[in-house]
């Protein structure tokens, strides 16, 4: 029995081990501040979000994800290779954003929700921000944007952001697991969920949850005009990244 226990807290320390945070210099303090999570899902429209806001707000690339739950893969960005996981930050705007340039699977959106938690809760982040991709199966135009809350408080931030409350439905993913992980240890965090459809230009639905964010994150202001064209370059360069791998069964 006592070899037992042993082997189940050896199992508990391994999964909460999973994923490496590779600081890229001092150590980021964002006490207050927002944390942004954007890995693609059913969709690209986090991630382009997620991206025009790093180019537009010129966000610093302070850590690298590494994790044998990844896909072996190395990412180009301007000549330049990196992570397929990172965290960009600005310490005046109290703004980290979490991006990935893969979908995470089933294993790794549980490690990976639990490394964000647990970062956020390090740094003292008032609340998590997460979206995701609601599949239509009839095209649509109107993107329209909704979102649900773990707790009171992220609630309120979603009324006073004047978005549209969800009291029923499921949230799968990285999204899913966040509410739930921020739920446990009294960290607020808030499921922005977004309507497309496949086939259709993510880079709209993307605006729109960039559009979603900045209502919610008064320091993530910025141009929505402006970043337009980032979102159809984003949005360009991911589809060129899928394109160029393929994930083995075990990331899935």
């Amino acid at each position: 029995m006592r070899w037992q226990r042993r082997q189940m807290l050896l199992t508990i320390t391994s999964l909460r081990e999973d994923i490496e945070v590779r600081e890229k210099g001092a150590p980021v303090k964002l006490r207050g501040g927002v944390v942004i999570e954007g890995f693609p899902g059913a969709g690209l429209a986090s991630t382009i979000a997620s991206s025009c806001l790093i180019a537009s707000l010129n966000l610093s690339l302070v850590g690298e994800l590494w994790s044998d739950h990844f896909p072996s893969l190395a990412t180009i960005m301007n000549g330049q290779v990196q992570a397929p996981a990172r965290i960009y930050a600005d310490l005046d705007r109290k703004l980290a954003v979490f991006i990935g340039d893969f979908v995470p699977g089933r294993r790794a959106s549980h490690v990976l929700a639990r490394t964000i938690i647990q970062w956020a809760r390090r740094r003292e982040c008032s609340f998590v921000l997460t979206s995701s991709s609601i599949p239509m199966e009839q095209p649509t135009e109107e993107h329209l944007v909704v979102a649900v809350g773990n707790n009171s408080t992220a609630e309120e931030m979603i009324r006073h952001g004047q978005i549209q409350l969800v009291d029923l439905g499921a949230v799968g993913g990285v999204a899913g697991q966040l509410l739930l992980e921020g739920r446990e240890v009294g960290i607020p965090v808030v499921a922005l969920l977004v309507r497309a459809h496949k086939g259709i230009q993510d880079f709209k639905s993307g605006l729109k949850l960039a559009e979603a964010i900045m209502r919610l994150v008064p320091s993530a202001q910025c141009d929505l005009e402006a970043i337009r064209g980032e979102a159809e370059r984003a949005e360009s360069n991911l589809r060129q990244i899928r394109n160029l791998t393929e994930a083995p069964d075990v990331y899935r």
